[in-house]
């Protein structure tokens, strides 16, 4: 009887604790899940605001034919964190146009 009694009890705290660790993974699993969906968010935002901004300060040189070395090399970078978020190559002409704009206005030279 007393081996009986220990086996059930024994069977019943490795149910239980097989049990918790069950729900615990669940748990993560889905608070991985929902992570990944947030990232997921914000990458896309970034490219958006980044896209936007590379448009905007883009047509700004492109229309005014120069562009101050800081901002050149700020074009770059934000071009550059675009491209590594997964951004496609709509960007590169703009990029490379922008690129080859000389650092001082033509009146200047």
């Amino acid at each position: 009887m007393k081996e009986f009694i220990t086996q059930y009890w024994l069977e019943t705290l490795f149910g239980i604790v097989v049990l918790l660790l069950t729900a615990a993974v669940k748990k993560l699993f889905r608070k991985l899940k929902d992570e990944k969906e947030d990232y997921s968010s914000i990458k896309d935002g970034m490219l958006s605001l980044l896209r936007a901004e590379l448009i905007r300060s883009g047509e700004k040189y492109l229309s005014q034919n120069w562009i101050h070395i800081y901002a050149k090399d700020a074009y770059d970078k934000a071009y550059k964190a675009y491209h590594e978020l997964g951004g496609n190559g709509t960007m590169t002409d703009m990029h490379d146009k922008v690129m080859e704009l000389p650092t001082v206005p033509k009146e200047e030279e």
